[in-house]
């Protein structure tokens, strides 16, 4: 979970951040089960938060520190997960299928999830090979058998191998601290990138077919909000294990919303790719902000969405527009922000001395953040309204042709 939120940022694929950012929700819900399950142990094994064996520790600091995305899909896809459903098929062969009964039941429901994202992961794999027009055997088999070494001189995943000896190890690549990427990345199918979306272009009188739009692009472009929760998951340490799940929740929800963003664009027909897309909600806050402060930004301006005009707006909007998919996804966002919101609470509130210290500290980040965004802003004044010029005569175009149609249909 910890290795797919260090690398949010880094991995510049759109498809594969959204689907990191599911596979770490569910990573942290499998997790979660299995802790539970483990506690009703009659002797079970104390302090779970800590490495059970330095030689696995080891192997995650290789495998973190793969350098591309098809070393990192390699580690993760086609060695680590393969391993741990080979283990969890292997308990459910061997144990007591009454006294283990529990067990049993969490291991079936997890493996459902584990072999999907396996299965995705060999397809990404083959995908982005067949995009760099490279083998991807001779390409990946040096990083995949280095990692293998490593996870085999941890005795496997279940520490049951034989161990070679330490000599046999290929040299190690964590020889230095490692630092994640922080700048969120695009591949090179997205063109018009910035820190600021430019200035808001809604008002009370704005139509609301161009208000629903503009409602629908906040979305799409939203990608930066779980890279800004990925590094506040990986970077702050030491918490309870309840914090990081809930955070890998609320990052795998803002990832939904910018895949409702996609979609809504693709049933327009609109290149969702090369529209305005900013990185300054991430850019800002993961290069300069420690890592409660992050968190502090975004519970604040999602508090702020909290008001009459804002997520209840939103989908009064969509309704108004008449547009039923919009309506569900905005329905579904109020919903997932009112819980985001409560779980920001949850954890920000022990680490500040008052709520109104929680209030100021959010009220500075949030104007470095706006300073930090204004030349952006004032860069990309008039985008919106071309944009939107633009999808509207197209649409006129399309329906004046179809018009033609139809009545050259009836002649």
């Amino acid at each position: 979970m910890k290795c797919l939120a260090a690398h949010l940022n880094g991995i510049p694929e759109w498809e594969v951040k959204g689907a990191f950012s599911l596979h770490l929700w569910q990573d942290s819900e499998h997790c979660t089960w299995l802790r539970s399950r483990v506690a009703e142990m009659r002797t079970p094994p104390l302090h779970l938060d800590r490495v059970p064996d330095p030689a696995l520790e080891t192997f995650f600091q290789e495998l973190i520190r793969s350098r591309t995305t098809l070393e990192l899909l390699t580690g993760i896809y086609r060695l680590l997960k393969p391993a741990v459903i080979a283990a969890m098929k292997r308990h459910i062969a061997e144990a007591n299928p009454l006294a283990d009964q529990p067990t049993l039941r969490l291991l079936k429901l997890i493996l459902l999830e584990e072999e999907e994202q396996v299965a995705w992961g060999v397809r990404a794999l083959q995908g982005l090979s067949q995009q760099a027009s490279v083998d991807q055997t001779p390409l990946l088999t040096p990083w995949e058998t280095h990692l293998r070494l490593y996870l085999l001189a941890a005795g496997g995943v279940e520490g049951d191998l034989d161990r070679p000896v330490p000599a046999a190890l290929p040299p190690s690549r964590a020889t230095e601290p490692f630092n994640p990427v922080r700048s969120p990345r695009r591949d090179e199918r997205f063109t018009n990138l910035s820190n600021s979306r430019g200035p808001r272009p809604i008002k009370d009188d704005t139509p609301v077919a161009e208000w629903n739009l503009w409602s629908l692009y906040v979305r799409l472009t939203e990608m930066h909000v779980p890279e800004l929760i990925a590094l506040v998951l990986y970077d702050w340490q030491d918490q309870p294990w309840e914090f990081y799940h809930d955070l890998a929740r609320h990052l795998w929800d803002e990832a939904r919303h910018s895949m409702m963003g996609e979609i809504a664009f693709e049933t327009r027909g609109i290149d969702w790719m090369n529209v305005l897309h900013d990185l300054g909600f991430a850019e800002y806050p993961n290069n300069q902000l420690e890592a409660r402060d992050r968190y502090t930004l975004l519970w604040g301006s999602e508090q702020s969405l909290m008001k009459p005009s804002g997520k209840r707006r939103q989908f009064e909007v969509a309704q108004e527009a008449g547009d039923a998919l919009s309506t569900t996804f905005h329905d579904f966002d109020w919903a997932d922000e009112v819980l985001h919101t409560q779980i920001a609470r949850k954890w920000l509130k022990p680490a500040f001395g008052s709520r109104e210290e929680m209030q100021q500290v959010f009220e500075a980040t949030l104007q470095g953040y706006e300073d930090f965004r204004e030349a952006d802003i004032q860069a990309r004044a008039t985008w919106w309204g071309d944009f939107y010029r633009s999808v509207t005569a197209r649409q006129t175009e399309e329906g004046l042709q179809k018009k033609s149609y139809r009545e050259g249909e009836k002649a």
